[in-house]
């Protein structure tokens, strides 16, 4: 199940890398889109980037779209922290394939230098996409009573 849930997962990743991609260009981070940007808490919390409008929405919009499981299957804590898991994993996928899609960038382009919206680096990567990995498998492992 868990291997139907990661090709679910990746194919949305891409589809959705490509549509930013296409509405972004080359300016990721909606570097050049007209929406609001909030700069205070948010840059602590998302690497250094400020929280864009675009992104507080398309952030609800997939909240929303993984939550939708629970229209079909009673709501369970356990649950709950695996849908979160994969929506953190979600995002480093969609984000990292954005990069390896976008003609301005591929794989030869992704390096801190070039990326000035990814201002933490470690071992290669953005310091959001380990802390994502991180928070994702924590609450992937979660244990609960009623879980499955």
């Amino acid at each position: 199940m868990i291997i139907k849930i990661l090709i679910w997962m990746l194919i949305l990743a891409f589809f959705h890398a490509r549509q930013e991609i296409e509405i972004e260009g080359k300016a990721g981070w909606a570097g050049h889109l007209p929406t609001f940007r909030i700069n205070v808490f948010f840059r602590k919390l998302l690497g250094g980037k400020a929280l864009t409008g675009y992104h507080l929405y398309m952030l609800i919009l997939f909240i929303t779209i993984f939550h939708g499981a629970f229209l079909f299957i009673e709501w369970n804590l356990q649950l709950e922290c695996r849908l979160v898991a994969l929506l953190c994993w979600y995002f480093v996928v969609e984000d990292f394939l954005w990069f390896l899609s976008n003609k301005n960038y591929r794989w030869r382009k992704f390096w801190q230098q070039k990326i000035e919206w990814h201002k933490r680096w470690f071992l290669h990567l953005p310091v959001s996409y380990w802390g994502a990995i991180i928070l994702g498998i924590i609450l992937f492992t979660i244990k609960t009573k009623g879980g499955k």
